[in-house]
């Protein structure tokens, strides 16, 4: 069976400290905050869903947690022609499973024959994603190029696109990570 999987990582500007040694005290103390996050799953299976679509999805969702901060994005097909969206996000405060299925079915008519499921996130708000340490006085150009060659250092393969967007709010991240697997 081939699995074509799409990753989308949507990592907040707050999970990003200052350039430095990952044992600098202050990287320590927001990775134990994050390892400390509550986090929910959401899977989405049985909806046509474009890429446009499912970051739709996912930004609806951010906007219904408290100080989000840190929303993995996983679009999977498989070689049957199935597809499914899961979506981890984390924040300091979330709404019920419940609550969050009620609202998507409300908000995207699309997905009212779609199989619709919630979970607790297991891997707490750090997950799998390798620690990234950008300097806070980087130009977006510069933090882009720094992210990229982390995740190039961590073995991170597939199609790698990194946008960064600074706001009145602070920096938002987007890494993108584009990969086929075999199974």
């Amino acid at each position: 069976m081939r699995t074509i999987i799409a990753s989308l990582a949507i990592l907040l500007g707050t999970l990003l400290g200052p350039a430095g040694c990952q044992n600098d005290p202050e990287v320590q103390a927001r990775m134990a905050e994050l390892a400390d996050m509550p986090g929910i799953t959401v899977t989405i299976a049985g909806a046509d869903l474009d890429h446009a679509k499912a970051q739709a999805i996912s930004k609806h969702l951010e906007g219904k947690a408290v100080e989000t901060t840190t929303a993995m994005v996983r679009m999977k097909h498989d070689s049957e022609g199935e597809s499914s969206l899961e979506i981890e996000l984390y924040a300091k405060s979330l709404p019920s499973g419940e609550a969050l299925i009620a609202d998507l079915t409300t908000a995207f008519p699309e997905l009212a024959g779609a199989t619709i499921s919630t979970a607790p996130a297991v891997g707490g708000a750090a997950g799998d994603l390798p620690i990234i340490e950008v300097g806070k006085d980087l130009s977006p150009e510069e933090a882009k190029q720094e992210i990229l060659e982390q995740l190039q250092a961590e073995g991170v393969d597939g199609n790698v696109d990194v946008k960064i967007q600074d706001s009145a709010e602070g920096r938002r991240i987007e890494v993108k990570v584009d990969k086929q697997e075999t199974h």
